[in-house]
């Protein structure tokens, strides 16, 4: 089959997000039974940098934005959400149509709602599939940015938020499948929008266990890390939440590391003897193996969060909140979860000093990610609605 791969981002393995990586995963998977071409936006640096390395550009295409381009899209297209309105793009429309004619597609495979903004290709191509991987569920995503705000921010993200749930809505319903990264955004997409063509995929975390077996780190003892990419929002207020907590420990023998690219100024400042910000690293499975626990204090954000999967794989005990362990473990059988900065602070106190206990959940999370979370479910998914049309 031909399968054409539009994305916001550039799919890969090396990227500096868990949403490429995820992305670069499902491409590396469709190619092993497919045609499959690549069209996608170039954001910043390091996917000039992934694009040269890996892509050939005789199958795969990247359009360049700015942040300057993005905001001009946004007050020409101020119908729809920011977030989708960034992708609109003559370029890509352009590139898109010519691909279809000259590659003879099958099948869109869609990353991120911002994407299916492209399904008008349908009315075009009546016999195209479109299919549409839901990364999170947008409209949950706004509504907790308008309940967590106040005044002008507020009313902005109700605007958003309303867009939102408006195209969502429309772009979910005329596609063929709609594919979840986890349970709970497959019920929330049948209670938000009556949807009964949604598939559940396993997100690709990051863990290549055949590759890990033989890997020997050494761990630093009493040692806690965070992890994601620092120039999101939430990850941010999440870190240094973080710092505060193991702060108010009083513990120099305690270590914390928050692991991910793009720091600010007020979080870089945060360095001292026993806290260390890495900004971007080569290697972040080496990075966070280092560490004997991880601890992810999320209030923002929605669906499955691959940075609590990627420590539960690697074998470390995690403790978040129930926003962390949304579609991974709500129920905390194997996740440790706590709300308030005390019941983390706590439940950091009861590891820390423990290192039966921390070998014991390490096994525990190793185990639950393999059983409940193994990529060849998502093979096995994708040579379903991908099969050889007759």
């Amino acid at each position: 089959m031909n399968i054409l791969h539009i994305s916001p981002y550039v799919p890969s393995l090396h990227t500096n997000h868990a949403g490429g990586v995820c992305m670069g995963k499902q491409v590396e998977a469709l190619r092993k039974k497919h045609n499959v071409f690549v069209l996608s936006f170039i954001t910043m640096p390091l996917e000039e940098k992934l694009v040269k390395e890996e892509y050939d550009t005789n199958n795969s295409y990247f359009i360049r934005i700015s942040n300057k381009d993005r905001i001009k899209q946004g007050l020409l297209h101020l119908n729809k959400p920011l977030m989708f309105s960034a992708r609109t793009s003559k370029e890509f429309k352009r590139k898109f149509l010519e691909i279809i004619e000259e590659k003879q597609i099958d099948a869109i495979h869609c990353e991120y709602t911002a994407m299916a903004q492209y399904i008008w290709v349908k009315e075009k191509y009546p016999n195209i599939m479109f299919n549409i991987v839901e990364h999170d569920v947008t409209r949950q995503s706004f509504y907790r940015k308008a309940n967590d705000s106040t005044g002008l921010k507020k009313l902005f993200w109700k605007w958003q938020l309303n867009l939102a749930t408006k195209w969502e809505k429309e772009y979910c319903s005329k596609a063929n499948h709609v594919i979840a990264v986890n349970s709970k955004d497959e019920r929330l997409l049948h209670e938000y929008y009556g949807l009964n063509n949604v598939e559940l995929m396993n997100p690709y975390y990051g863990v290549d266990f055949d590759e890990l077996s033989n890997k020997q780190v050494d761990k630093i003892k009493k040692s806690i890390c965070f992890i994601g990419q620092m120039g999101r929002e939430e990850n941010h207020l999440a870190a240094m939440r973080l710092i505060q907590i193991i702060q108010s420990l009083n513990r120099d023998d305690v270590k914390l590391t928050i692991i991910g690219a793009h720091p600010n100024e007020e979080l870089l400042k945060q360095e001292c003897d026993n806290i260390h910000i890495t900004g971007f690293v080569d290697s972040i499975e080496d990075e966070i193996l280092k560490n004997e626990i991880a601890v992810f204090p999320l209030t923002l954000g929605a669906g499955i969060k691959l940075k609590v999967l990627l420590a539960c794989g690697l074998g470390l005990p995690v403790i978040t909140t129930d926003i962390g362990a949304e579609g991974i473990d709500e129920d905390g059988s194997t996740l440790i979860l706590a709300q308030t900065d005390e019941q983390i602070k706590n439940e950091i106190l009861n590891l820390i000093d423990n290192p039966n206990k921390i070998k014991l959940k390490s096994n525990e999370s190793k185990e639950f990610v393999q059983k409940y979370f193994s990529w060849n479910k998502t093979v096995e998914l994708f040579d379903r609605l991908y099969e050889v049309r007759k």
